[in-house]
């Protein structure tokens, strides 16, 4: 008789850990729930009150910014969560190195960004936006705690952080809108923002008993960590680029309007990417136990996280395909209609993100961070070449095709070429197919 086919959420959150997990993705869950809620009652108003033209302004200004935060990331999120949990015994000399790498690496994204600005990048305005949001590339730093939290499944002390940042970021937005602030004053608002969840998370890890001093900072620990981050670091350059590159070249090659345009639709895809991260996050512990168990449990750990990824991919993409005029038109009003179709299109790359992040733990816990990077650089220049023939036609629905099709080829395609990583792209082929097998776990369960 065959084996009953265990049930997706069974092989991911049984046996050890199985509360600590499902409570850590949960409290992540509700952070993000919360920024949702945010973005569609304040988010969707700023772009109304500024316009395509001006948000498609500040997207630009977004996007240069996002693309510097990646220096100061360093790629140290995955690895350090990783020696957190195998060496809790140096925690503290592990954050506290990753705090100063980080902190130097946004000091000179900084200076990179005012270079940008002072060169005309993003033209007059891009002179006053940049420098200030500028200042957000501290972020990784300040807030390098959330690492150790992560690691412990202790998600509620970073949640609570950012939940009082939120609250009181959507309540200067809201004041803002209410006197008439100049586009500038919501740059503000976002270091404002960064500033309440820095200061919180500082005291609620210090209540904790986290002391992050500067003198624990490692030399040797530093250039450990460095040695294995710089092909993730390159890697996470990549995917920031093409994640944002559509927004560049669109202001360039068709203007700012188009950008705002695309910017307002691809905001209903991108506030959905938590999932697969908060999932990366708390199932990590499991997944590491799985793969000292054996080839056999590791195999099925990973299937079972791949169609549960694809499954909620799924699951997000296909009523926002359907109903985006309807839903363009509720959150932006009739100014945003030309979103619709970049919506209807760019909400199916969810589906390779997914899959990407999922498969990105299964490399870093393997060590093929080098592949990782290859695999990222091929979904660059697809989305580049594909952009530059598809936006002088087609606009923002050209950006969106540009993007499904990179995603695609970074986070899956891309497997079938690297032997070590040709069960995963098989893997995925499955999960792509859960629509068609769900049935298999609901009977199982």
């Amino acid at each position: 008789m065959r084996p009953a086919l265990p049930s997706v959420f069974q092989t991911l959150f049984t046996r050890p850990g199985v509360r600590a997990a499902a409570g850590n993705f949960g409290w992540l869950a509700a952070e993000k729930a919360a920024r949702l809620l945010l973005n569609v009652g304040v988010g969707f108003w700023v772009a109304r009150y500024l316009g395509p033209g001006r948000f498609g302004e500040l997207s630009y200004a977004l996007a240069l910014v996002g693309i510097a935060a990646l220096l100061a990331e360093l790629g140290l999120d995955g690895l350090v969560r990783r020696e957190l949990i195998r060496r809790p015994d140096r925690a503290s000399a592990l954050l506290a190195t990753a705090g100063g790498l980080r902190l130097a690496g946004g000091a000179l994204a900084w200076g990179l960004v005012l270079l940008a600005a002072t060169a005309g990048a993003g033209g007059e305005p891009g002179r006053i936006l940049l420098p200030v949001l500028g200042l957000t590339l501290f972020q990784p730093a300040l807030l390098v705690a959330d690492l150790h939290f992560q690691a412990r499944l202790e998600a509620r002390f970073s949640v609570a952080a950012q939940l009082a940042a939120l609250a009181v970021g959507a309540a200067v937005r809201v004041a803002l809108i209410r006197q008439g602030a100049p586009l500038v004053a919501f740059a503000w608002a976002a270091v404002a923002e960064l500033a309440v969840a820095a200061a919180v998370l500082g005291g609620l890890a210090w209540a904790r008993g986290l002391r992050l001093v500067p003198a624990r900072f490692d030399r040797r620990l530093a250039a450990e960590l460095l040695r294995g981050a710089w092909p993730l670091l390159l890697s996470g350059f990549a995917v920031g680029l093409y994640l944002r590159v559509d927004v560049v070249m669109l202001t360039r090659l068709a203007g700012e309007r188009e950008a705002g345009v695309y910017a307002a639709a691809v905001r209903f895809t991108e506030i959905w990417y938590f999932v697969p991260v908060a999932l990366a996050s708390s199932l990590l512990p499991s997944v590491l136990r799985a793969r000292a168990a054996g080839p056999a449990a590791y195999a099925r750990r990973l299937q079972a996280a791949y169609d549960l990824n694809a499954g909620l991919a799924y699951a997000l993409a296909v009523p926002l395909a359907f109903l985006a005029p309807w839903v363009v038109r509720a959150a932006y009003g009739a100014a945003y209609a030309d979103a619709a179709p970049v919506l209807a299109v760019h909400i199916w790359s969810s589906v390779f993100v997914f899959l990407g992040v999922a498969r990105g733990q299964f490399l870093v816990n393997e060590g093929h961070t080098r592949f990782y990077l290859c695999a990222t650089l091929a979904g660059l220049l697809t989305n580049v070449g594909l952009n530059l023939a598809l936006i002088p036609r087609h606009g923002a629905a050209g950006a969106a095709l540009a993007t499904l099709a990179g995603q695609a080829v970074a986070a899956w395609l891309t497997s079938f070429c690297f032997a070590p990583a040709r069960a995963a792209a098989w893997m995925q082929a499955r999960a792509l197919l859960i629509p068609f097998r769900w049935f298999r776990y609901v009977r199982a369960a």
